[in-house]
């Protein structure tokens, strides 16, 4: 592995702050997605998961 600069290590510290960024507005869209869905459920004695938009329900507490 090359020789890493401290310039280096705060280019991947940007890096890990835009993904982060992107992550949770792409979770968001999920939500949005799972909370507007018309689900179908395709269901096991333990959970459901809707075959659209992958939202899973845990059936056993």
């Amino acid at each position: 592995m090359a020789h890493l600069s401290i310039d280096n290590v705060q280019e991947l510290q940007k890096d890990i702050a835009e993904l982060k960024e992107k992550i949770l507005k792409l979770e968001q869209q999920i939500a949005h997605i799972q909370k507007n869905c018309q689900h179908s459920f395709f269901e096991t004695p333990f959970m459901r998961k809707c075959i659209k938009c992958h939202y899973i329900e845990i059936l056993y507490y």
